[in-house]
């Protein structure tokens, strides 16, 4: 029987692998967690506690929403071309300077 569902929230993908991988040391996967959890095993850039860092500093200081925040953090964008991708420009009133600089705190985020 399925669990109650008590709230629902974007989390990046780094959250996600911890979150399955702790899950899988308590117990048994199901088939659907196992294959999250090796997708985000592949797909993981960063840390959990960096990417929730900077889930909440692009939501504070570039006022962009979570969700938006998460798909960033989630791509990883190594250019202002990339991120300008995943932006909906008709709901961000980020500069190309803002952008660049999202960029670049991912770059170092990743590294």
């Amino acid at each position: 029987m399925p669990k109650e569902i008590l709230s629902e929230e974007e989390v990046p993908i780094p959250r996600v692998k911890k979150l399955l991988s702790q899950r899988a040391k308590e117990g048994e996967l199901s088939f659907q967690q196992t294959i999250t959890l090796e997708h985000a095993s592949a797909f993981s850039k960063m840390a959990p506690a960096v990417a929730d860092k900077l889930t909440e500093r692009l939501m504070k200081n570039y006022d962009i929403s979570r969700a938006l925040a998460v798909q960033v953090i989630n791509i990883a964008p190594t250019t202002a071309e990339e991120m300008r991708t995943i932006l909906d420009v008709r709901s961000t009133d980020l500069t190309g300077e803002q952008i660049q600089e999202i960029v670049e705190i991912i770059e170092k985020a990743v590294s």
